[in-house]
């Protein structure tokens, strides 16, 4: 570095800023600027002070600890910056300071168990364990809690003998053998649940609950006994960690208050102990309070599938079958609960939501119609078939619809045949459809020509069947034959990409943009489309230019792309824009640069942007 040593002055020049700037630029310096910058530390400003310490950990030097460890005995302000920059340079510093273990002041030989415990790179750590028996109760606390960072294992035995020591070491202890998963530790740390300080109890029930050893749980429980209401939380929480073995009844009652008096997140933490506990008894609690909750409110969004996870967890069907009964319990609760009967396939149950089936309410008649749908029983067939046919609400229709197809019902297949003809709601007509796919597919595609216009139509959408698809894409409506074009580029089969491209001759430029469409599906980069952009169409030359984007990428001739400019159909030309700025380069570039002068402002601006992005 050729100017240090104009650099060096310049850390005596009276402004400040001049001063900050030399700091930060002898981060380059060698050696020679160590000594200038660690008198650079003492400057009455914090600029530079702040500059000298990050050039000195930048330069990182075994020098640059060697000349900052003395700097440890100065004030507070100079000392924790001395421990910044020691703890920077790291595994360099260690063998410098295992000659402040044997420092007469204490605090030095703190500062050193502290600098081994967060630079860890290359520490001998056996040298740490006599200072567990330091005359100073700081250096023994540190001692502890740098063994722990250490992941030490070997001195679990010594930490658990210093468990004797005074309050102040028994919280790094802890917090050491917590560090170390010290399961063998937690007949020891039990003891410390019988001790004066509320301090001390609460920091042993935390690391219990860190060490989820089963042996914690019986000296957990029976402190729990006599808990003071302080307590109670810290130990439950430890015990779910730990993890509660099921029907743990006497922690129900705990759980329970928990959940009732705590803020939202001790009720999560009672929510996966009540899960863990299969705490049946919290059932119609739970309920009641997520149907308390609206679902529309951001803030509950996750509450109520978290309260409904913990009630599948718990599977209280005896307890839910009770508040189907309710008369008390709010109307979201009471959906809740047919929902859990549903999930929980409960076959009790299906008398009860039979019944709902006829209830004024259209929500709890819907989930009852869900909840049939998963018991999937025969016996809810009819019923559901019922719901069907004389419900007044489309959306329950729909729902029984759709669970007669989620159970792939035999039995529904000839009467959702009859209904078939006569629904007047397409969405439920488009429904009755995919069910009748799901049940029998087969019989039900056979004559596919025999169906009317509305039927044919959604059969094209939603059918995956190739001979059928082939069909509907000579369909006399065009409608029914643009959905099967578009829904044959779907199936993703290269065996139909003849077929697809042999409607890019259609007379008709709708049936060309539904085989572009389903071209563009499958992904296949073919001459043909790139052929359709002098189409005559405007819309087809466009969907022509969109099918080559998705199949072919930018591996394309950027000619091609560039004629495209030049239409006569703005949509085009943005689209082109946008190709352009996928293919990126310098004639990309020079292709904007002249759209810049565009007559329509809205392509001016396009080309802009684009120039702006490449």
């Amino acid at each position: 570095m050729k100017n240090i040593k104009k650099l060096i002055a310049k850390l005596k020049n009276p402004n400040p800023s001049v001063r900050r700037m030399a700091a930060e630029a002898l981060s380059e310096g060698d050696e020679r600027a160590i000594y200038p910058l660690i008198k650079a530390l003492y400057d009455e400003n914090a600029g530079v002070q702040d500059a000298a310490m990050r050039a000195l950990i930048n330069i990182g030097t075994e020098d640059v600890a060697y000349m900052t460890i003395p700097l440890l005995r100065e004030n507070a302000l100079l000392r924790n910056t001395a421990l910044i920059i020691i703890t920077s340079i790291g595994g360099k510093a260690v063998p410098l300071l295992y000659t402040l273990l044997r420092d007469k002041d204490d605090d030095i030989r703190k500062f050193a168990i502290d600098l081994f415990g967060d630079i860890k790179e290359g520490v001998e750590v056996d040298k740490l364990l006599p200072f567990l028996k330091d005359s100073n109760a700081n250096v023994r606390a540190a001692t502890a809690k740098s063994l722990g960072k250490l992941n030490y294992k070997e001195s679990i035995p010594n930490l658990i003998e210093t468990l004797q020591d005074e309050e102040w070491v028994c919280f790094s202890v802890l917090e050491a053998l917590g560090d170390l998963q010290a399961t063998e530790a937690v007949p020891e740390i039990a003891k410390l649940l019988n001790v004066e300080s509320e301090a001390l109890i609460y920091a042993a029930i935390e690391t219990l609950g860190r060490l989820r050893s089963v042996e914690a749980i019986e000296p957990l429980m029976r402190f729990l006994k006599h808990a003071s209401d302080e307590l109670k939380v810290p130990v439950i929480k430890s015990l779910i960690q730990i993890g509660l073995p099921p029907n743990l009844q006497n922690i129900c009652n705990h759980l329970i208050s928990m959940f009732k008096e705590g803020d939202w997140e001790d009720k999560e933490i009672a929510l996966k102990g009540m899960a863990d506990a299969k705490c049946k008894e919290a059932t119609y609690l739970l309920i009641d309070t997520a149907g308390s909750l609206d679902p529309s409110l951001p803030e509950n969004e996750d509450k109520i599938p978290l309260i409904k996870n913990t009630l599948l967890n718990i599977q209280p069907e005896e307890e839910l079958l009770q508040i189907l009964d309710s008369q008390e319990i709010k109307f979201r609760g009471k959906a809740l609960t047919i929902e859990l009967l549903g999930e929980l396939k409960s076959k009790q149950a299906i008398p009860k939501l039979i019944s709902y089936l006829e209830d004024m309410r259209r929500d709890l008649r819907k989930a009852s119609v869900g909840a049939l749908a998963h018991i999937a029983e025969p016996e809810v067939v009819e019923p559901l078939l019922e719901v069907t046919r004389r419900d007044v609400d489309s959306h329950v229709r729909k729902s029984a619809v759709n669970a007669l197809g989620i159970m792939q019902a035999k039995e529904a297949f000839v009467p959702l045949i009859e209904m078939l003809e006569h629904e007047k709601y397409f969405d439920i007509l488009e429904c009755m459809v995919l069910s009748l796919i799901k049940i029998d597919h087969q019989s039900f595609l056979s004559d596919v020509t025999s169906y009317s216009r509305n039927i044919r139509h959604a059969i094209a959408k939603h059918a995956r069947d190739v001979e059928t698809l082939k069909i509907l894409a000579r369909d006399p409506d065009k409608q029914v034959k643009m959905i099967a074009i578009m829904t044959l580029g779907k199936l993703n089969d290269a065996e139909l990409m003849e077929l697809l491209i042999s409607f890019l001759k259609d007379p008709d430029p709708e049936i060309r943009k539904s085989a572009l469409v389903g071209i563009a599906e499958m992904e296949c980069c073919c001459q043909e489309i790139f052929d359709a952009l002098n189409d005559h169409d405007d819309w087809v030359r466009f969907y022509a230019l969109q099918s080559i984007l998705l199949s072919c990428g930018n591996n394309v001739d950027i000619e091609i792309i560039k004629k495209m400019l030049n239409d006569n159909f703005n949509p085009i030309v943005i689209a082109a824009i946008d190709y352009l700025r996928l293919i990126g380069g310098q004639e990309a570039y020079e292709a904007l640069f002249q759209l810049r002068e565009h007559s329509n402002p809205e392509i001016r601006e396009k080309a802009e942007e684009v120039i702006n992005y490449l």
